[in-house]
């Protein structure tokens, strides 16, 4: 039995989050001892924009966190190397934690703002995909790591919160190399728990408060869940967030994986009583259970492996797109490009990762179904 610590809150107010981070950590167990050790605090630091997009662990959430680590006599860092097309430089950190708030956290709890760029290879021997890994240097520096985590969807792995958030140690543009070798969501999502038994995550902490629902993981909309969720297992707190926003579990790759591997048994919940969210928009590249027969099943199995048939294709929206090019550095396989300023895509190179959708923040990349795809989709659904 593993335990997940809950408490409700209403809002990002500063007093409330605080209380609410303290009660779900003490219902998980408590922290583990972080007395003269130097803490890693790592949030979900996806892109360089706002706390209201929900996109990004909230300021409020980081700063209850590091008091606490101060207040157990913990030295705490905040560290991300950011997703979506970044690059991984000093000067891409400096502006990322400006507009996410880290800055002012780090001002107000005496916390170190890592401008670490450096990468350090580790191997994995015991990995399922992986056997060497490239992570970058403050998880290697650090005594204890503690997870700040997300509430959110996924276009490609569903589900993003412990587990995915722990992806942020790879270095920069090391992440679409990744969707390149593994193309398949259920083989990514192998390679996901890969990383987190090598890089051990001591304890996560998820800001549930707003999560983000719909075209995840920067695409979709903000919605009110109301909770904070705590754990010293990555695996049994998304199991509880999934639950929150009305996801089946067993529907996740990287829940599945770490039930095969013997990484997660039952979860328990302590503290407030956790109520699933109404009304909450998963994203269109989920297969719920509703339908979820072994034939459909199968059927599912052997469409998914063609990929371009029943997956959603990215289509540029020219009225939105500003020609930045962070969809052309980000693409593990060269499927788009810049004409007249304007992105332009391959289709037929696509491996549908949703990488150049996750990095958008003009919104100016939709997902749309072919003919077929539509067809299966009513099928399976």
């Amino acid at each position: 039995m593993t335990v997940v610590g809950a408490a409700r809150c209403g809002s990002y107010d500063r007093d409330a989050v605080t209380a609410a981070v303290a009660k779900a950590t003490a219902a998980a167990g408590g922290l583990p001892p972080v007395a003269g050790k130097r803490v890693l605090i790592k949030p979900n630091l996806l892109s360089d924009t706002g706390p209201d997009s929900a996109a990004t662990t909230h300021p409020e959430m980081v700063y209850a966190v590091c008091r606490m680590v101060r207040n157990a006599g913990g030295i705490p860092i905040i560290a991300d190397s950011p997703g979506a097309g970044h690059l991984y430089t000093p000067r891409t950190l400096r502006r990322i934690y400006e507009r996410s708030g880290m800055v002012r956290v780090a001002e107000e709890t005496g916390a170190e703002l890592s401008f670490d760029t450096g990468s350090t290879e580790v191997s994995c021997p015991d990995g399922v995909v992986m056997k060497r890994f490239s992570v970058i240097n403050p998880v290697r520096d650090a005594d204890v790591i503690i997870s700040v985590c997300k509430l959110k969807t996924h276009m490609f792995t569903k589900f993003s919160g412990g587990v995915k958030n722990t992806f942020g140690v790879v270095p920069g543009l090391d992440k679409p190399v990744f969707h390149s070798r593994f193309p398949a969501q259920e083989d990514f999502s192998e390679m996901l728990v890969d990383l987190n038994e090598l890089v051990c995550v001591d304890f996560v902490v998820m800001d549930a408060v707003f999560g983000m629902e719909g075209n995840g993981p920067m695409g979709g909309d903000p919605k009110f869940c109301g909770y904070v969720l705590a754990s010293r297992s990555v695996y049994a707190l998304d199991v509880s967030a999934q639950r929150l926003i009305g996801m089946d579990p067993d529907q996740i790759g990287t829940t599945v994986s770490a039930k095969r591997r013997g990484l997660l048994d039952s979860v328990k919940e302590e503290g407030d009583v956790v109520v699933p969210v109404t009304g909450f928009s998963l994203p269109p590249t989920y297969a719920g259970p509703q339908k979820n027969t072994a034939f459909r099943r199968r059927v599912l199995s052997r469409i998914q492996k063609t990929g371009r048939i029943y997956a959603p294709a990215p289509y540029a929206v020219p009225a939105r797109c500003t020609g930045c090019g962070q969809c052309v550095r980000i693409c593990p396989k060269d499927a788009v490009r810049l004409a007249d300023g304007k992105a332009v895509f391959d289709r037929s190179r696509c491996i549908r990762c949703y990488c150049c959708h996750e990095m958008c923040q003009m919104r100016a990349i939709d997902l749309k179904r072919g003919v077929a795809g539509r067809l299966l989709h009513s099928f399976l659904h």
